[in-house]
């Protein structure tokens, strides 16, 4: 549901700094369950959490960016 309320909302109002979080969240929920449901029968499979990592760190960097960006904005119309 959050996937989806992300995707409309950066569609809607042409958001450009989060039109990639919906897919951000669902690389980091798809690399993440296969690891909960079989890491303990396929041990390797928890060599997903590095790609799941990195979708997480590419969500803060979305955050990260969008809240510069609009601070850097705010500081320029004093």
């Amino acid at each position: 549901m959050v996937i989806v309320l992300f995707y409309r909302s950066a569609k809607e109002h042409g958001d450009r700094a989060f039109r990639w979080m919906w897919l951000t969240i669902v690389l980091s929920f798809g690399f993440y369950i296969p690891v909960v449901l079989w890491a303990d029968a396929v041990p390797m499979i928890g060599m997903l959490m590095i790609p799941k990592t990195c979708a997480y760190v590419w969500t803060v960097l979305i955050g990260y960016f969008a809240m510069k960006k609009e601070c850097h904005i705010e500081g320029e119309s004093v």
